[in-house]
């Protein structure tokens, strides 16, 4: 191999292709003629500057946007596991980042990614129907550890950039592919570059992706469609402006929809409970539907202008964005996954089948972003750059579900009409060159952080029946037809009168104005009519049944008269709370050239997450207990308790080195770093009911009704530290003739450090009082951190007849992990654990293979793939609760071929 080929461009190429690791595919570009290798330089923009990523003083990662088309990658969660310590998954529609074992569930309006997202440089703060921004790509890179000065917001575990590719001056392109694979799936995409003049061009680009569910109903009613088909698109339009060669100016406008069922995951308490273990289930993808259509419909759009303009000895560089999202998801969650003898665990089939619970989730966000940054050119001595970040953002926020055939549960609700945010910044980095082979990096960045929030949430309880009890009892809500009011809900304080007291005409109100449409067979609406309905009469004087309730699913007492028909008012608490943090950040590194071609470094760096406030939770007076004589005269005590938690922190020491060496014909990169994470005051997510929050807040819960302490939220809490520490290692080889090999390999310990006691918030305390009590998680390992994690990736390009044939086969490779922090845990039962609390994901080896046949200088190809040759069924998310175990999927076995013609 020739050595004097250039340093900057054989860096780039070699670390970025290993980067890549189980799908680098063909990153680099590498011709033999004689004994000169000519390689193309691709560089990366990971410290907001373009540089070699082998040059780069840290651990990142570079995905290629046509590698991840050639192995059939299709958004941004197929990342999942493609990178040691890169984890992203889809919760209910979620996109969850997790790097090292650093990551957020907290995906409510109060709550924020501990990765930050960004589609060309603009921060997304709420990344659902991002996952399909993969069109038109021209890579993906992935900052690993802390960015705390570099790309700011709440970037503790790192940061994942997807870069577009933007117009080409002078320059006519287009292309058309269409794909087609298993499970029906149909992918369009084009693309067209047109120049305006010499100093102007339009790229505009567009997709569309229709496919099945990946989840088969083999339930006994067959016309309720389930979760996981698609039905997205996607629209992209780059306006490139450069009058001179001192001022650019891109104006970019993006637009995503995506429909079709969503994302319900499937829940695995039935099985388990019954003593079945996961194992035993021949495909976790068969399942028993029952209820509704799950219904999706996601639009996610944004603009944004980017001015760079050169005056002199700096630039000045300008970006102005703002996003809309609109999620809404509605749903009904499969009653089992299926295994022999199912039907016989369900109950009653009639009542099993005949139930319409379901639930809504509703996120409405708009934000709006502006950075200003000075930057200094790069051929200084001292390279650097200042500015300022703003960032502000507006949410409106829903979850309604629904207890069809229920006695004593009737639904939730949470209404959130005005949730604010606000994050402003001031940051400075600078590398000095203090020899031609030493150089020293320091930056600063302060945070302020505010949040607000109005909104209410409720719990519905109404109950029906014959005298005693003794017959006849059911409630039917929710049922066909039905409709929350979410957003044009206009009572979020029950106490209308204003007295202080809330009366049962009033929960009555409060429960009506949150319902737009009352479905075909709900008898709420009939039984409530003519307002409260109570028991308290002499029987022979009560209503009769046959006038007051009509629908099925309650049948009349005997003597037609009803016992007990009334609204018992559960907990309404308004949802107001105020947050302020500020904080500050900083990273300080040093970096040596050994030679040319061998780079040693140590680095720290920090990074916060904001912290925040929970649901409000009624103080110690709370809604006044019941009155079973009559009217009930609740006191409403609007002075609810918010319990907020504290911002996390991440200091990351990294020491490394970076290398380059020939072995005869063959060119040899291996790269090493030890690195150590202390991570401070993390933050747990946890569903606990009201009397566990209560009891965490040192207020006594029974000072608060049952019914009010038995109402289930979610809970954040600062619950430990923890360090994650370990070794990452990857090299790369290229042989002669277009041959590569690639892979990385990474050590991982996560564990748990100075943890408070935390109650176990798989058992809810109205239920399980006894197992929903405290319990210590010191020394537990964090969730999503296999031991050892293995990508490697085999690749070749070779001349046949008229044209090129190049195919890559990439693996990975996991040890087992955790999904929760109580790692499968049964503190009852240690020897003999639950299979309900089963959080294990086992250890696993994927396998995807692609091909492609390029023809006709490049305007022709045609490509063939396999994604998950294995059909590994592993699960990417978990939620464990007093009735859950619901488990969402890797995508199963996918493959098709697709055709792209380019002009």
């Amino acid at each position: 191999m020739n050595r004097s080929f250039n340093k900057t461009a054989r860096r780039t190429v070699l670390s970025s292709a290993l980067l890549s690791t189980a799908l680098s595919g063909v990153t680099f570009a590498q011709v033999n003629d004689g004994d000169q290798i000519e390689i193309e330089e691709i560089t990366v923009t990971v410290e907001r500057r373009s540089q070699s990523l082998q040059n780069l003083a840290g651990t990142a990662a570079l995905f290629q946007g046509e590698d991840l088309k050639q192995l059939g990658v299709q958004n941004l969660t197929d990342l999942n596991g493609r990178f040691p310590g890169l984890q992203i998954a889809n919760n209910q529609g979620n996109v969850e980042v997790w790097i090292r074992g650093i990551g957020s569930s907290n995906n409510t309006e109060l709550g924020d990614p501990a990765a930050a997202t960004h589609l060309d440089g603009v921060y997304v703060p709420r990344p659902r129907g991002i996952g399909s921004v993969f069109f038109d790509i021209e890579r993906v890179e992935v900052n690993i550890g802390p960015q705390g000065t570099l790309r700011g917001r709440n970037a503790t575990a790192g940061s994942v950039n997807i870069i577009s590719i933007k117009p080409g001056l002078g320059v006519w392109d287009a292309m058309a592919e269409v794909e087609f694979g298993n499970f029906d799936q149909t992918t369009i995409h084009a693309m067209l570059n047109v120049p305006i003049g010499d100093k102007m061009a339009l790229r505009v680009s567009g997709f569309s992706l229709d496919h099945d569910s990946y989840l088969n109903n083999v339930g006994p009613v067959d016309d309720i469609d389930v979760a996981e088909a698609e039905n997205n698109l996607g629209f992209r339009a780059h306006f490139l402006y450069e009058p001179n060669d001192k001022l650019r100016i891109l104006l970019t406008g993006d637009y995503v929809q995506e429909k079709g069922t969503g994302f319900t995951g499937v829940n695995f308490a039935n099985p388990l409970g019954n003593g079945i273990a996961p194992s035993e289930i021949k495909n976790p993808r068969d399942v028993i539907a029952a209820g509704i259509t799950p219904i999706l419909d996601t639009e996610h759009w944004g603009a944004k202008i980017e001015i760079n303009y050169d005056v002199g000895p700096f630039n000045i560089e300008y970006l102005g964005s703002y996003r809309d999202l609109i999620y809404d998801f509605e749903a009904t969650t499969p009653l089992s996954p299926n295994f022999p003898g199912v039907l016989e665990t369900l109950g009653p089939l009639d009542e099993a089948f005949d139930n319409f619970s379901r639930f809504q989730s509703i996120t409405d966000s708009e934000s709006i972003i502006h950075e200003l940054r000075l930057v200094s050119k790069d051929d200084q001595r001292l390279i650097w750059s200042a500015g300022v970040f703003y960032f502000d953002e507006q949410q409106f926020s829903f979850l309604g579900s629904t207890g069809d055939r229920g006695l004593f549960f009737s639904g939730l609700e949470f209404n959130q009409p005005d949730t604010d945010g606000e994050s402003l910044s001031f940051f400075g980095d600078a590398t000095f060159e203090i020899t031609p082979k030493m150089r020293l990096t320091g930056g600063l960045r302060y945070t302020d952080d505010k949040k607000t929030r109005f909104g209410v949430n409720s719990r519905s309880v109404f109950a029906i029946g014959g005298e005693n009890f003794s017959c006849c009892g059911g409630v039917r809500i929710g049922t066909p037809g039905f409709d929350f009011a979410g957003k044009d809900r206009t009572i979020f304080n029950p106490d209308t009168g204003g007295d202080g007291f809330v009366d049962d005409q009033e929960i009555l109100d409060f429960f009506f104005d949150g319902v737009a449409e009352f479905g075909a067979r709900d008898n709420v609406d009939d039984i409530f009519a003519n307002g409260p309905v109570f028991g308290g009469a002499p029987f022979d004087q009560r209503p009769d049944c046959l006038d007051t309730v009509s629908g099925d699913f309650f049948n009349c007492p005997a003597d037609g008269k009803v016992s007990f028909a009334v609204p018992i008012p559960g907990q309404i608490a308004i949802q107001n709370g105020r947050i302020d943090n500020s904080f500050v950040d900083w990273r300080a590194r040093l970096e040596y050239d050994v030679t040319d071609d061998h780079l040693v470094y140590f680095s720290v760096s920090t990074g916060h997450k904001s912290g925040g406030f929970n649901d409000n939770v009624p103080g110690t007076e709370g809604l006044g207990p019941l009155n079973p004589g009559g009217a009930n005269n609740n006191q409403f005590n609007a002075d609810t308790l918010a319990p907020e938690f504290g911002e996390e922190k991440v200091t990351l020491f990294e020491f490394g080195s970076k290398n380059e060496f020939d072995v005869g014909a063959t060119g040899v990169r291996l790269n090493a770093s030890l690195f150590y994470n202390d991570y401070s005051d993390l933050v747990l997510n946890s569903l606990l009911s009201i009397a566990q929050v209560l009891e965490f807040e040192g207020v006594d819960p029974d000072t608060v009704d049952t019914e009010t302490g038995g109402l289930v939220v979610s809970f954040n809490f600062n619950a430990s530290d923890a360090e994650i520490y370990g070794a990452q290692l990857d090299g790369g080889f290229r042989f002669p003739y277009n041959i590569n090999f690639d892979w990385s390999f990474l050590w991982l310990e996560a564990n748990v450090q100075n943890s408070q006691p935390i109650q176990d918030f798989r058992f809810q305390a109205d239920v399980a009082p006894d197992e929903a009590v405290n319990q210590s998680i010191d020394g537990r390992r964090l969730p999503r951190t296999p031991r050892y994690q293995l990508n490697g990736s085999l690749s070749h390009m070779f001349e046949v007849g008229p044209g090129t044939f190049d195919w890559i086969m990439s693996a990975g490779w996991r040890t087992k992990q955790f999904l929760t922090i109580f790692n499968s845990i049964d503190f009852q039962n240690p020897s003999d654990p639950r299979l309900r609390l089963d959080d294990t994901v086992g250890s696993f080896l994927t396998l995807d293979f692609g091909s492609g046949y390029t023809l006709s200088e490049g305007r022709v190809r045609i490509e063939a793939f396999v994604n998950n040759i294995t059909n590994q069924e592993r699960e990417q998310a978990l939620l464990i609760t007093q009735f859950d175990n619901t488990r969402f999927f890797t995508r199963p076995r996918t493959y098709g071929v697709r055709l792209r013609l380019k002009s």
